[in-house]
Parts: C-alpha cells; sequence; structure tokens
C-alpha cells in the first residue's frame, strides 16, 4: 500500500463513524467591515501543532501523479494534526482564511493535464499563493485536487476585502457559492444548498417538522447561521466572545478545538478540549522570512491568554512525534509501519528557500 494512502486516507474513516462524529462547524460575519471568523473541529483525537509557514519556499506536492509545483507568495500560520504542510486550515499574511468540513456527496474533477495535490496540500497550496477569495476560485483552472487519496471535503473561504465564498466539488465539478449566492455566512457536512433551503423555510420554530426531522448537520448549520445572522455589534458581547459562544452552542462531545480568527487585527483565539483556557496569538508578531527557522506552538499545551512567545522552533523529531501520536490515536491507522511515518515526517526536508 502506498504511502499516500495512509497519509491522506485519515478522514475516510468518519463515513462509517455516527452522525456526531461529522459535526464540524465553520462560520463567519463582519465587525466594522471586517471578519470574524469561527471554527469548530470534532475528531478522535486532539493532537496538534500550530505551524508558521514561510514565504519564498520552493515546493513539490506530496503526490504520485503530476504534482502541483510553486513557491509560496505568503506566509500563514496553520493548524496540522498528521504533519507539516497539510493543514487542516488557517490563515496567511494576506488576511486570506480557509477552513475544511467533511462533505460525503463531494466527487473531485477527474485528473487531466493539471498539477495534483491531496485536498491538505491543497489548502496550504491556497494560503501560500493567493490573496482573495477569487484567486482561490480560479485556481482550479491551475491545479486539482487529487482523486485517489483525496477525503471528501468542502471549504469555507473569507479574504480581507470583505469576500466570502464556500467552495464545493459536486459532480466532478468546483461549485461556488459567493456573493448574492452566499446569503448565510456558515457551513456544515451538508451541501450549502441543502443547508441554504431548510434555513430559508425556517421560521425560528425548533418544533416544527422541517426542523425536527433534520439530520444534525442541517440544525447545526441552522444554529450557527442564526447566531451570525443576529449579531448586533450595539447589544452583543465583544466579537470574539459572540463567535465562541456560537461554538459552543454547536460543539458535540467530539469537539477537540475551537478556534476564532480576528482578521483585521491579525489576532487567532483558540481553546482545546484539555485546556478550556482560551489562548491567542498576533499574527503579526512572526517572522514569515524563508532564512528564519519554522516555529511551532503544541495547542495542548497548559497555558492561557498570549500566547506569541512560547513558540518553539520546528524539529524533525516533533513532526515525526506528531505524525506518530496521531496515527496512534486513529484506530485504523494506528499499526501503519514506522518506515511508512518517517517518510511522511521527512517531506519537509524537501522544501527549500528559492534562490
Amino acid at each position: 500500500m502506498g504511502i499516500n494512502r495512509f497519509l491522506f486516507i485519515i478522514f475516510i474513516i468518519i463515513i462509517i463513524f455516527p452522525n456526531n462524529s461529522l459535526a464540524c462547524t465553520t462560520f463567519c460575519f463582519q465587525y466594522n467591515g471586517d471578519w470574524i471568523y469561527g471554527r469548530n473541529f470534532d475528531w478522535q483525537i486532539e493532537h496538534c501543532l500550530i505551524m508558521v509557514n514561510k514565504h519564498g519556499i520552493a515546493k513539490v506536492a506530496y503526490t504520485e501523479n503530476n504534482p502541483a509545483k510553486w513557491v509560496s507568495k505568503y506566509g500563514s500560520i496553520t493548524f496540522n494534526q498528521y504533519g507539516r504542510e497539510f493543514p487542516l486550515g488557517g490563515i496567511n499574511e494576506a488576511g486570506l482564511v480557509i477552513e475544511c468540513m467533511w462533505l460525503q456527496q463531494t466527487e473531485f474533477p477527474h485528473p487531466d493535464s493539471h498539477g495534483e495535490l491531496t485536498e491538505l496540500q491543497w489548502i496550504q497550496y491556497q494560503l501560500d499563493n493567493f490573496e482573495t477569495v477569487d484567486e482561490v476560485t480560479a485556481s482550479d483552472k491551475i491545479v486539482r485536487i487529487a482523486v485517489k487519496h483525496s477525503a471528501l471535503l468542502h471549504f469555507l473561504v473569507c479574504d480581507r476585502k470583505g469576500r466570502a465564498a464556500v467552495i464545493e466539488f459536486l459532480g466532478g465539478k468546483m461549485k461556488v457559492h459567493t456573493r448574492e449566492n452566499l446569503p448565510f455566512f456558515a457551513l456544515t457536512n451538508s451541501t450549502y444548498e441543502n443547508s441554504k433551503r431548510l434555513l430559508e423555510t425556517f421560521n425560528g420554530d425548533e418544533q416544527i417538522a422541517a426542523f425536527k426531522d433534520a439530520n444534525y448537520s442541517l440544525k447545526r448549520f441552522i444554529w450557527a447561521a442564526m447566531g451570525v445572522s443576529r449579531w448586533d455589534p450595539k447589544r452583543s458581547d465583544s466579537p470574539i466572545g459572540y463567535a465562541f459562544k456560537i461554538l459552543k452552542k454547536v460543539s458535540v462531545n467530539m469537539t477537540m478545538f475551537r478556534i476564532v480568527y480576528d482578521v483585521k487585527n491579525g489576532r487567532i483565539y483558540f481553546r482545546t478540549k484539555s485546556n478550556p483556557n482560551i489562548c491567542f496569538l498576533n499574527f503579526n508578531r512572526f517572522d514569515f522570512a524563508c532564512s528564519t527557522p519554522v516555529k511551532i506552538l503544541d495547542i495542548s499545551s497548559d497555558r492561557r491568554g498570549d500566547v506569541t512567545a512560547s513558540f518553539s522552533n520546528y524539529t524533525f523529531n516533533a513532526n515525526h512525534d506528531l505524525i506518530q501520536k496521531s496515527y496512534s490515536g486513529t484506530s485504523f491507522l494506528k499499526d501503519v509501519p514506522e518506515r511508512v511515518i518517517r517518510d511522511i515526517a521527512r517531506y519537509p526536508e524537501t522544501l527549500v528557500c528559492e534562490k
């Protein structure tokens, strides 16, 4: 069995999990014209490193066929469970935010002459290269998510110019909801069209049959979207506190961590299941130059408040240990050979500063 299958099959198990395991939620709302973005991550394990990724890095995608090639234009901060360069989501220097959600109906485009990436490295590719939602959606003419080893995901994206989009891959084509086609800034584990249709008929009464018969993903979409629509800076709490209240409403037992991005002020707030203290980091205080060390932080470390100065230098061992812990904590991956884990951990060593 190929290494790439071991690496990128990590989400396939959710297809057979109970519905409550498929409970990730994202949303965003504006405060004084700038985005506040919330995200719940629900999964088997909490292990995660926050990583500071550099600009000016030459990369070749970690995939079997026709790998995409690029040089990172922007630095970023991402949340990684299964190794450096394969994030669950993050934000870049231009203020672009991307997070992923599972979507069983996903069907990626068939392979063609475009360079390929797996679904998680597709996230890193967007953060490396682009500033706006329009650029992200236009990348469909440049790269493809590899069909063979990629999990079924869709994405909620926002940028510093005030744009947001839901990106899905349905029937082998990219489907984008933005501008007038994105009336509700939320996303769970159902297609955006189905979610929007239910909310448009919802009158606020959770006792009606349409709501009671809806699956949990659709209910969470309604709760998140209604929370966003009710945001009022004159009457509500601080935007960060308000975002965490929505995340609490849509959380489940398997919610491992919650993230809130304050895009304008360059702050990322988070809390985990094992450490309920809210921590934050200041994006603007990091050095994204290729010549400086990559920085990392264990998301579950016992801290509170400003953790910007708590980051340490990235090492192979830290990446290896993260991958090893994540694999051993994922029931169907615990028997993956050590040689495979080490190969995945070594992938960042192929990345070099562009001259």
